[in-house]
């Protein structure tokens, strides 16, 4: 996780409006003791917006039901106001149906029910201006590295830079990738990771849930180069915010699009598939938006299997108009491999324009049926290559695989 303490110049600045004084001071009180944030507290809209027009802030917490103004019209003025401000919503339950309705105009970061845990409501206001902070660094670094990028071409003087720059955004790159996979109970994870370029807009990545299941996470950032690869950080971003919930393949689907919706740069958007696995069970859940289908190798009846769940890339409509595709569930008996991809693999084109894609790619899985993941990954990527003209293209491949001893 990004401190976002760490990463600001000056201690960011967190505003909290609520009708009620004692909400204020409890929140207030307990930020000020937790954390270095500079707390400012106002029982009235009209006052905080008066505030706002001579000064601004890194976050924003309002309480929903306040006379004159209530939460969703005031962070709706915030959010003219300041677009990049993380919005945070507090509406008791019998609120939630209505607060829900107004989320998607607002463009609220979260949401938080009363009574409020105080580590939950510490944590969201943590990663609310972690996002903001890193989201403003990324939109700089893009923007210079775009920029010596145009110049690159009539200015020869930038090479060397340009270079500097790139090895610096593919070292990025790797270190939000994980460095390892769990090995429980018998289940064990292989990837292969293979940018068309020095970076790439591919990402995988894993994280533990709250009741010892983990979460996988594969995409395809659209596009290529810098941007596709610096955007990849804003997914893994995305994607942490679920570590430790109780949670479903298709709740983090959803939750990431709506994220994805409100920070990606215009035009861009994300393939994904998430898979939830229990180590215990080994039965694994899966929700697709946009890759291509996986395979599921069983080894009792030798058969190598595609799952269907098809669903909308990620991050071009807001949740009111998404529907994640069916949750598909799966159990992994001893012998047994799940291989996902990325579409890198399945569109390598050969000399008759015929892509690797089903025929091709499900021969190769059959014939290396009885292999360990690892070495099946290694024959997919063998065979691709194989398979492709001469004077192919590569986009990036990320192939992931998940094996039961």
């Amino acid at each position: 996780m990004i401190d976002a303490d760490k990463t600001q110049a000056s201690p960011p600045r967190v505003l909290l409006v609520d009708d009620e004084q004692m909400v204020l001071d409890s929140l207030s009180n307990f930020l000020r003791l937790e954390t270095d944030y500079d707390v400012f507290t106002y029982d009235s809209p009209t006052r905080a917006l008066s505030m706002l027009r001579d000064e601004s802030v890194d976050l924003v917490v309002s309480d929903f039901l306040m006379p004159g103004m209530d939460g969703l019209e005031f962070l709706a003025e915030v959010k003219r106001m300041y677009p990049e401000t993380p919005r945070i919503l507090l509406t008791g339950y019998a609120d939630k149906e209505n607060a829900i309705k107004g989320i998607n105009e607002v463009g609220l970061y979260q949401y938080i029910e009363k009574p409020w845990d105080n580590d939950q409501i510490k944590l969201i206001i943590h990663n609310g201006l972690a996002q903001k902070t890193l989201k403003e660094a990324l939109n700089k670094k893009i923007h210079e590295l775009d920029s010596v990028l145009l110049q690159r071409d009539t200015l020869a003087q930038n090479q060397e830079l340009l270079k500097k720059e790139m090895e610096l955004a593919r070292q990025l790159q790797q270190k939000i990738l994980p460095d390892c996979f769990p090995d429980s109970n018998g289940l064990s994870f292989v990837t292969k990771y293979q940018p068309a370029l020095e970076i790439g807009g591919d990402f995988y990545d894993i994280l533990s849930l709250a009741d010892g299941r983990y979460a996988l996470l594969v995409a395809d950032v659209t596009g290529h180069g810098i941007q596709a690869a610096m955007s990849t950080t804003l997914l893994k971003f995305v994607f942490s915010n679920f570590k430790g919930r109780h949670t479903c393949a298709g709740e983090i689907i959803t939750g990431m699009n709506q994220g994805l919706y409100q920070i990606l740069p215009s035009g861009m958007f994300v393939a994904a598939l998430v898979a939830t696995i229990d180590p215990e069970t080994a039965e694994c859940s899966i929700v697709n938006a946009g890759l291509p289908r996986p395979y599921f190798l069983r080894k009792k009846s030798q058969s190598v299997e595609s799952i269907f769940s098809d669903g909308l890339l990620l991050g071009i409509v807001d949740n009111d108009a998404y529907q994640p595709s069916e949750e598909l569930k799966v159990r992994l008996e001893p012998g047994d491999r799940l291989v996902f991809f990325t579409d890198g693999l399945t569109e390598v084109e050969n000399s008759n324009e015929e892509q690797f894609d089903d025929g091709f790619l499900k021969k190769v899985l059959t014939q290396n049926q009885g292999k360990t993941a690892e070495r099946i990954i290694d024959h997919l990527m063998v065979s691709a290559k194989e398979f492709s003209r001469p004077d192919y293209t590569w986009d990036d491949v990320t192939i992931l695989a998940i094996e039961k001893a």
